[in-house]
């Protein structure tokens, strides 16, 4: 654990969250898979939905659509083995293609323990064979 990451008093109510990511923003700014998922948050009484990222904080999803179109393949980041600790994989067109440390942060949130570049670059690396 990191001393950006806290951790959070056992006292706080389901959904409850220091930060409100989303005050005051427009939601129809968003892609239409991150409003889901803060509407699909806020229905459950969860926190707010913050979408994976990579150590760089660029958004997974973002980074992967754009290699899918670039690229002309399937990018999946898949857990190998689903313990709480367990193996994921970087998987392209159905093969895995590399391993990727993953990390829950005390907030919830996703970490995927990559660069955006380097992630870029396996995947890359791995479509020009």
């Amino acid at each position: 654990m990191d001393g950006d990451d806290p951790p959070r008093p056992a006292s706080h109510p389901p959904g409850y969250d220091e930060e409100s990511p989303y005050e005051g923003v427009d939601l129809s700014e968003y892609p239409g898979w991150w409003r889901r998922n803060v509407e699909a948050f806020e229905r459950h009484g969860m926190r707010p939905y913050r979408p994976p990222r990579f150590s760089d904080g660029s958004v997974t999803t973002e980074v992967i659509e754009r290699l899918e179109e670039s690229l002309g393949v399937t990018v999946r980041i898949r857990a190998v083995d689903p313990q709480a600790d367990g193996a994921w994989e970087v998987v392209v067109d159905g093969e895995p293609v590399g391993s990727v440390e993953r990390t829950r942060t005390e907030a919830g949130n996703t970490r995927y323990e990559l660069t955006a570049d380097a992630f870029e670059r396996l995947v890359a690396d791995a479509v020009e064979g």
